[in-house]
């Protein structure tokens, strides 16, 4: 449990928070291994969990048509994934796969809303930064469209 925990301070989602509930989140938190190319999840997929990256690179993935997907980023150690399902409690919206041998930490939504239940503070806290790493990423897609839709109509940025 102690690498989890050194884990978890490291991470700017847990950044800040009192030692007790990094404790408590590392004893709910397992730490997974995936070989390059093996899939982390897959888009549709009902398992609610958060992902820590601890090391190796993982590719998030939509699927666009029938068999064709379109990479939407790649991220590596530190990094989050999973956090959509994990606070809406169902089906991952993408997938992820490790591009290269990958380590990286998990925390069950079923364990978490038991902690949640025991520690609601620790589950108030947890959701709030949730929240707010959900609203940053709705503000950089939110740009990113209008970037895209001022370079279909040609007024794109000069």
């Amino acid at each position: 449990m102690d690498k989890h925990v050194a884990v978890l301070k490291n991470v700017a989602l847990f950044a800040g928070l009192e030692k007790q509930t990094i404790e408590q989140l590392a004893s709910i938190s397992e730490i997974r291994t995936y070989k390059a190319g093996q899939q982390v999840y897959a888009e549709g997929e009902a398992d609610a969990a958060l992902f820590v990256i601890l090391s190796g690179t993982i590719r998030i993935d939509k699927q666009v048509n029938a068999g064709q997907q379109q990479t939407l980023q790649q991220i590596g150690a530190g990094e989050v994934l999973g956090a959509i399902s994990f606070v809406l409690g169902g089906e991952h919206s993408v997938s992820a796969q490790a591009l290269h041998d990958a380590e990286l930490l998990m925390i069950r939504r079923t364990e978490f809303d038991k902690l949640a239940a025991r520690s609601p503070a620790v589950g108030y806290k947890m959701m709030v930064r949730l929240a707010g790493q959900l609203a940053a990423l709705l503000r950089d897609m939110d740009e990113k469209f209008v970037e895209m839709v001022g370079y279909i109509y040609g007024r794109g940025k000069k």
